[in-house]
This record gives C-alpha cells, sequence and structure tokens, in this order.
C-alpha cells in the first residue's frame, strides 16, 4: 500500500488523521491485494482470503448472536422482577424465569462468547499478516521464503484455532455434575 503524503489533517474533531486511514476504510472487511505478479491468483493467498472471510463472517455471526441472547435474557430477567412486584401469576413469572434459564443454557452450550472472540481474533491475525504479505515486510521481507512463512503462519492459525474450538466444545458438552448423584 502506497501512502501519498505524510501529512496529516484535522478530521474537525480537534483529532488528527493520518492519510493511511482513509485507504483503511476504504478496505472495510477486505484484504489487500499482494503487490507480486500473479500472487492475488496464488493458491496459497486464496486460503488466506477464503480463510480470513470464514473467520471474520462467523465472528460477526458468533457475535451477533452472543449479544441477542444476552439482551433477551436482560430483558426476561427485568420482566420477572416487575411480575414478581405486581404479583402476576405464578404460572407467567416462572415461564419468564425459565425463558432467562433457556437462553442462558444456549449459550453456554454454542459457547458463542467464546467463538466469537477467538474467531475475531484468528481473523484479525489472518489480516495483519496479509499486510505485512502484501507489504513485503516482516517475516516476509524475504523473497526467497515469504511464501513458505506464510503458508505456515495461516497453518499454524487456522489449526491452532480449531484446536482450540474442539476443546470449548468438548468442555461445554460434558455432563453437568449433579451434587448427590451418580
Amino acid at each position: 500500500m502506497r501512502v501519498e503524503s505524510d501529512s496529516v489533517r484535522d478530521t474537525g474533531t480537534g483529532a488528527r488523521r493520518h492519510p493511511v486511514d482513509d485507504q483503511w476504510v476504504r478496505l472495510g472487511g477486505s484484504l489487500p491485494a499482494p503487490g507480486g505478479p500473479g500472487e492475488a491468483d496464488d493458491v496459497l493467498w486464496q486460503q488466506l482470503e477464503a480463510q480470513f472471510r470464514w473467520y471474520d463472517r462467523e465472528a460477526t455471526r458468533a457475535r451477533l448472536a452472543y449479544y441477542v441472547l444476552k439482551v433477551l435474557a436482560l430483558v426476561l430477567a427485568a420482566a420477572v422482577t416487575v411480575l414478581a412486584a405486581i404479583e402476576a401469576p405464578g404460572a407467567l413469572t416462572a415461564a419468564l424465569a425459565a425463558g432467562v434459564v433457556v437462553l442462558e443454557a444456549v449459550q453456554q452450550v454454542f459457547q458463542f462468547h467464546s467463538n466469537w472472540i477467538s474467531y475475531r481474533t484468528v481473523a484479525e491475525a489472518l489480516r495483519q499478516h496479509a499486510f505485512l504479505y502484501a507489504a513485503e515486510v516482516g517475516p516476509y521481507v524475504e523473497s526467497s521464503t515469504r511464501r513458505d512463512r506464510l503458508a505456515e503462519t495461516v497453518h499454524t492459525l487456522t489449526s491452532g484455532e480449531s484446536a482450540a474450538w474442539a476443546s470449548t466444545m468438548r468442555h461445554a458438552a460434558a455432563p453437568i455434575a449433579v451434587p448427590g448423584g451418580p
């Protein structure tokens, strides 16, 4: 990515911003194009892009699911308190309280919060390495090893996250110990 000027400008809020910020905003949720000839068509770069898109999309889905479940649980919990205060029928109050328990159990089973954090972490690490690779800096300076290093990095990030996900799911699915139970 080329920066045409080293000047900074006022954003109108008193904050000063470097021109690179505009380029960053234009990229949105995408990755930069690699600079070398044919690198964008390389199967390794395509894998990086596919992995980034998947982790980015799944992080967003997990975040939204987590927020929806939490907000619904909070609303139901507040409603239970109000219903108890106005002495509403016990069945209605109990049904809403049960709804809170179900929402929290769904969050526990599907681990939306953990997945959101994990997926976002991997997506941002992939994005960072894509920028380093495209700029040919950091571990990607040496042209003879840069492709191998990128392959190793993508593999390490994705396989590490997959192992962590499997561990989290095993833990979430473990039977709950009941005091005095078998």
